[in-house]
């Protein structure tokens, strides 16, 4: 949201479950959005539009919340219209069968 003054930052933090046994903790800003050949390639590792960037946090993050049984999403309408990143994840612990856990 760098690009926004700071008087104008929105930034929403929000908790639905949607579906039995599941949550979304939605975060939503108005910041300079997302254009749709990076939504692609935002969750690879390594990919970063920032100079002092190094493109770990949000690999990390999809990989963690996958281990967990969920996954990391994001939504922007473009440049300038600001993104959604919704973490989908069970409200219990997915069981990992022996085989998974060797």
């Amino acid at each position: 949201m760098d690009v926004v003054p700071e008087g104008q930052r929105h930034l929403t933090v929000s908790m639905t479950s949607p579906t039995p046994g599941r949550i979304h903790i939605e975060v939503r800003d108005n910041g300079m959005g997302i254009a749709p050949e990076m939504r692609t390639r935002i969750f690879q590792y390594g990919f970063t539009t920032r100079d002092e960037g190094h493109g770990f946090g949000l690999h990390s993050s999809a990989l963690a919340a996958q281990e967990l049984g969920g996954e990391l999403r994001v939504y922007s309408a473009g440049p300038g219209q600001g993104a959604t990143f919704t973490l989908e994840l069970p409200l219990a612990p997915e069981q990992r069968s022996e085989r998974a856990s060797a």
